[in-house]
């Protein structure tokens, strides 16, 4: 096969969205969960800033991710907003990263 032909299968392929989410629920004990699960950089951290806004100071706050790398970029966030990063371990398959404002 030459590379047009690669080229031309290449472009013929069909391609499969991710689904991403981007929300935030308040749970029955008072904290907040933010759902940015299928988002990559810089999208995810951009949510997360919105809904962070919207939520205030003083809130617990466990994130939800799939994208691993986005936990460093969040301790850095959590550090230059002020925020306390408590902590990031996986979770039925995806990444939960707990911070409070």
């Amino acid at each position: 096969m030459g590379i047009a032909d690669f080229i031309s299968r290449l472009l013929r392929r069909r391609h499969t969205p991710v689904k991403t989410h981007s929300s935030r629920t308040r749970q029955a004990d008072g904290a907040w969960l933010v759902d940015v699960r299928g988002q990559t950089c810089p999208g995810y951290l951009l949510d997360i800033n919105q809904h962070v806004d919207a939520i205030g100071t003083g809130a617990r706050i466990t994130l939800l991710i799939s994208y691993p790398p986005c936990g460093d970029d969040v301790r850095a966030w959590c550090a230059e907003k002020g925020f306390t990063f408590h902590g990031i371990e996986p979770v039925a398959g995806v990444w939960e990263i707990r911070i409070e404002t």
